[in-house]
């Protein structure tokens, strides 16, 4: 399973010979049928041009530039928008109005024909002549109206004519109109019909377009007429409404008014601020006359420090008399009575200055209020002002902006009325039609060689993407590539006239020197080698496939009979369900015993095994039917007879039932020491056998290698394929010999 998974993984080296032989497989193969197709093709092709009428080709060259582009300017040639001027013109000229009108003015509605239409000249014009003469059906008459007969001429000239640039004249403003009918002196006519249709159809789209622009500008000027005096009257009537007489004055002085209270507000709100300071910080102080003196609005304030002062001088007295006089004496009573006076006096003023600053802050704060109040009247009268005057300036420009427009459009109207439609002088016929002296038809050899390489190109790449999508075995690339095992060999396809059982064991006891013979010795060394790689060598071989009918029983027993020239071997038909070896052998089914009655113990071993002398090996077969033969081999009794034949033999082969059917396989493969996968030659899709392999490869089993059975060397597809093998099995051998291994 790994070895598959890197082998997917690995970059490839892309082998051309591969492709090569490949190429020369499907042309082998299929040689028949591609030349079939191919000569089917050419000759279908050689009549059809044959018996093609002639073409006739007639070409008129227009001149068409816009009309305001100089004729020599080289600004104009290289920068101007003429290419989408010419779209434009190229896109009338094949507008179906140009069309009818051109199929109207020559009457190509009553031509006979216009188209160049095959089968009218040759064998197959004689033929339609002669069928014609023979038949007496008359023609249909044509029911459609003059109408409908033009449209449907108009759309077959459409498909009948082509614009483009003259050759080596890219950057002119020439154009080709080219015209390819049955009619040569037709073909020229309608071509001129066309060029001077066009002219006087794009001089009546600008007559039209003159009048449609009149009509246009004149309907738009009432419209721009009535808008302009509706504006007007909206901007008197909003002055009237408002009673607006706007003027510098009276804005100068409610600025200066809202100036003035702008600045009376700020000082206000500078005034409250400051007295706010200094009341939350006598709020924020403990109410005590100590801490509030250290304030400096009230330390500072003159009466306080008057007291102070005095207070200082008396505290300064008690301090010299305490000196001298006890604390009871007269005058140090006196003393402290005064003291206690002055100090009553102190916080006093202390209280009177915080409750003045209380009432400052009150009285600055509504003086900022009443300030704001005032201010804000005046900005809004300030703002009515202003949105005032900003719709009298609205009104004011939408009158300005419409009375302009409306001169735009009166200027432009008298202009075009003035100087009318203006033929485009650019467009005029720079070379008439003229009348072709013959008609063009498709060369005959060069329709069959095209229709020769086509149609070979397509037969063989039909047949390569068979081959690539091909899904099945036929090739030693094929089991490497496809399924990364290794490959054991091929075995030939044995042809005979009839299909009997033993034909493959019977062409390898008869003819030792032939091609199958050669192939299974060749197979049988692969295997040997691949067992001796193995560590504890490999004597049980399990020889399985996918389905019924891909050779695995004859593989088997030819296996054996190789194996028994030199060995002890022993084949071993495991197929309990559809047992083959005993057909093959002995034509009968189930009438000798086998590995179900030794199981069973109705039959020694030895009474089971039978021997083949001729062929070299000892067979044991299915025996009797059983209806659980899944549980017979999954048995103890098996596995001890299988090491019991282990001990007996050198090589065990075991056939066993198809993989994909029945699960059969997957149980003899835990016994067996090499698995043998037989693959018929491209016959057995590819997922089948990886879906088997993958199996084997979950119960911890490797499929040893890949044999491709049944190969059919002689196929002319497969010869060039197979040139190695004929070379390698030829080696050694007289002519004589060779030539009879080939037959």
């Amino acid at each position: 399973m790994s070895m598959q998974s890197d082998f997917y993984d690995d970059d490839e080296v892309i082998d051309y010979r591969y492709y090569l032989d490949l190429v020369k497989t499907v042309l082998l193969k299929h040689y028949r049928t591609i030349f079939a197709i191919s000569l089917f093709c050419v000759l279908a092709a050689v009549m059809y041009v044959q018996s093609q009428a002639p073409t006739y080709v007639s070409t008129v060259t227009l001149h068409i530039a816009p009309n305001d582009v100089a004729m020599f300017s080289f600004e104009q040639w290289m920068f101007s928008d003429d290419e989408k001027f010419q779209d434009t013109q190229i896109g009338i000229l094949q507008s179906k109005k140009l069309l009818k009108r051109v199929v109207d003015t020559i009457d190509l509605h009553e031509a006979r024909t216009l188209t160049p239409a095959s089968f009218d000249a040759g064998l197959a014009s004689k033929a339609k002549a002669w069928l014609a003469s023979i038949s007496d059906v008359e023609p249909a008459e044509n029911f459609a109206t003059e109408a409908d007969r033009i449209a449907s001429t108009a759309s077959e000239l459409s498909s009948l004519m082509t614009i483009n640039k003259p050759p080596g004249r890219e950057y002119s403003s020439l154009l080709n109109v080219t015209v390819r009918l049955a009619d040569p002196e037709l073909a020229a006519k309608t071509a001129n019909a066309i060029a001077d249709v066009y002219i006087n159809l794009v001089f009546e789209n600008e007559i039209d377009s003159a009048k449609k622009n009149q009509g246009f500008l004149t309907n738009r000027l009432s419209i721009l007429r009535e808008d302009l005096r509706l504006a007007e009257q909206r901007l008197q009537d909003y002055r009237e409404q408002e009673d607006l007489l706007l003027n510098a004055t009276g804005e100068s002085e409610v600025d200066q008014e809202l100036s003035s209270l702008s600045d009376r507000y700020f000082k206000a709100r500078e005034n409250r601020l400051r007295q706010e300071n200094l009341y939350q910080q006598v709020r924020n102080t403990s109410s005590n006359r100590e801490t509030w003196e250290k304030l400096p609005a009230i330390s500072n304030h003159p009466s306080v420090r008057k007291v102070q002062s005095e207070l200082f001088e008396l505290t300064q007295r008690k301090n010299e008399l305490s000196k001298r006089y006890g604390s009871r004496h007269n005058k140090m009573i006196a003393l402290n009575s005064e003291i206690e006076s002055v100090t009553r006096e102190l916080s006093s003023q202390v209280s009177d200055i915080i409750d003045g600053i209380r009432n400052e802050y009150e009285l600055s704060r509504k003086i900022e209020i009443a300030a704001e109040q005032t201010l804000s009247g005046v900005r809004d009268r300030k703002q009515l002002l202003g949105r005032k005057e900003f719709q009298i300036n609205d009104l004011t420009q939408d009158v300005e902006a419409k009375r302009e427009v409306y001169a735009i459009f009166l200027e432009r109207l008298n202009q075009d009325g003035a100087s009318g439609p203006m033929r485009n002088d650019n467009i005029w016929v720079a070379d008439p039609a003229v009348v072709p002296n013959g008609g063009q038809r498709t060369s005959l050899t060069r329709a069959g060689l095209i229709a020769l390489i086509l149609s070979f190109g397509f037969t063989t790449g039909v047949g390569l993407l068979f081959e690539l999508t091909r899904n099945t075995l036929g090739s030693a690339d094929d089991v490497e590539k496809k399924l990364g095992k290794p490959f054991l060999g091929y075995l030939p396809l044995i042809k005979s006239g009839t299909l009997r059982p033993g034909i493959v064991l019977a062409e390898y006891m008869n003819n030792p020197q032939s091609r199958f013979s050669e192939a299974l010795r060749t197979v049988r060394t692969a295997i040997t080698l691949s067992a001796i790689s193995k560590s504890d060598g490999a004597k049980v071989f399990l020889v399985t496939s996918s389905q019924s009918g891909e050779g695995k029983s004859s593989v088997a027993l030819s296996l054996a009979s190789t194996f028994g020239h030199t060995a002890k071997v022993l084949i071993l038909d495991a197929d309990l369900r559809k047992p083959s070896i005993e057909k093959i052998l002995n034509q009968s089914n189930h009438k000798f015993p086998g590995v179900s009655d030794v199981i069973a113990k109705t039959t020694t071993l030895e009474d089971a095994i039978h021997s083949y002398e001729k062929e070299s090996f000892d067979t044991l077969f299915a025996g009797g039917r059983t209806i659980r033969p899944l549980e017979l081999l999954s048995s103890h009794q098996f596995q001890t007879l299988m090491q019991e034949l282990g001990d007996r033999y050198d090589f065990i082969i075991i056939d066993s039932p198809p993989c994909v059917s029945v699960s059969d396989a997957y149980v003899l493969a835990t016994h067996a020491d090499s698995i043998i996968y037989v693959a018929k030659a491209n016959a057995t899709p590819v997922p089948e056998i990886r879906t088997c392999i993958n199996r084997f490869a979950n119960i911890d089993t490797e499929v040893t290698g890949v044999l491709i059975n049944q190969v059919d060397f002689d196929a002319a597809h497969n010869q060039s394929k197979y040139r190695d093998y004929y070379e390698y099995h030829g080696y050694g051998l007289e002519e004589s010999e060779r030539g009879a291994t080939k037959t």
